[in-house]
């Protein structure tokens, strides 16, 4: 009995302490897990940092934009008779581009009115000129006629007076006299007044052969102008970008040439709106073209005021079609431009330099949605 109860005296103290530190192993454990998930819950607040830029696509473009020209109305169902340019020319403003076939039909219109100017003109020139110096001549050789005629005929009614007081001429043949005088005084009286009408110029004849002239002034104009819209001219200085018709072709709505001031290329960035508080007017600029590499240095030039769905799209473009932006207008400087005339339309990524200073709100262009 004594030797066993020794043993298990002995016994003892080892599986308390073995228990202990089971114990300690355990609290050090639960210790760790508990540590361990607060720290993975505990959220991190990023710092924000200050952006130095603003990235968009775009795409090159003239300045302007390009033109899509078109002939005059007027001109529907016309066919194009005589084309002057190809594609890459340097045209100046008013230059001829392209000539239709209406031209010739339009040319004998002008000459047709040009004629009944001409007969508006003379017949006004004739009224304010009266009368032809001839005619006139003969009527004053009429009128002296009649005045001869009724001295003549004024001398023989005094005479036939005479002889009736002396019973030698009857009353019948004195009421001759009397009305063969009286007769020749109104042709004299007639005679004078158609002189007088041949001599004056009458101011209503004037204004109603002015009137004609006008008219026929008026009608010229019209065809005048419509030979004009026989031909498409430039409306500015710029490059035949694209020929849409051609000789023998008719015209349709599509238009006809596109026209682009190459010598002044500038990018059309598309910023999203939200970006837009950020950008001012003058801001460095950074254009790169999409394939090439191409780096081209400029500013922004305008900032949009109409809000919009993108153009541009990226590669992936289900991504951002209903996305809305704003276009910033990037001129390029001479070096670059030089690079890109040719390059119309082509697709580029824009960096807008902000500087690393904020921009204040009330300085950036307003934008509004359509």
């Amino acid at each position: 009995m004594t030797s066993a109860s020794s043993a298990a005296s002995r016994a003892f103290p080892t599986k308390v302490v073995l228990l202990l530190i089971v114990a300690i192993a355990s609290a050090v454990w639960y210790w760790q897990q508990t540590q361990k998930s607060a720290t993975e819950s505990k959220v991190v607040t990023p710092v924000p940092q200050e952006r130095t830029q603003v990235h968009a696509l775009g795409r090159l473009e003239p300045a302007g934009t390009i033109l899509q020209l078109a002939p005059e109305s007027g001109n529907e169902g016309a066919i194009v008779k005589e084309l002057l340019i190809r594609e890459g020319d340097d045209v100046k403003s008013g230059a001829v581009l392209a000539v239709f076939d209406n031209v010739i039909r339009r040319q004998a219109k002008v000459e047709e009115a040009k004629a009944r100017v001409d007969a508006a003109q003379a017949k006004l020139d004739q009224v304010k000129a009266g009368a032809r110096i001839g005619e006139i001549k003969a009527q004053e050789a009429v009128v002296s006629l009649a005045l001869k005629q009724s001295d003549v005929a004024a001398k023989e009614l005094k005479r036939a007076k005479e002889l009736h007081q002396l019973k030698a001429l009857n009353d019948e043949q004195l009421d001759d006299r009397q009305w063969e005088y009286d007769r020749l005084i109104l042709e004299h009286q007639r005679a004078n007044g158609t002189l007088d009408s041949l001599k004056e110029i009458r101011e209503t004849d004037v204004k109603v052969a002015e009137k004609e002239v006008a008219a026929a002034q008026a009608t010229l104009a019209i065809t005048e102008r419509e030979l004009q819209s026989s031909s498409l001219k430039a409306p500015t200085d710029g490059r035949i970008l694209r020929i849409h018709t051609y000789p023998g072709e008719r015209l349709n709505d599509r238009g006809m040439i596109e026209l682009g001031d190459v010598q002044h290329m500038q990018a059309v960035a598309e910023v999203f709106e939200g970006d837009v508080p950020l950008i001012a007017e003058g801001m460095k600029t950074e254009v790169v073209i999409d394939g090439l590499g191409e780096r081209l240095q400029g500013s922004v030039l305008t900032i949009g005021h109409v809000v919009a769905r993108k153009i541009v799209l990226t590669n992936d473009p289900v991504s951002d079609t209903d996305a809305r932006v704003v276009e910033v207008r990037i001129a390029l400087d001479t070096a670059s431009i030089e690079k890109v005339q040719r390059l119309a339309n082509t697709r580029v990524e824009v960096h807008i330099q902000l500087d690393h200073a904020p921009v204040q709100t009330s300085g950036a262009k307003s934008v509004s949605s359509n």
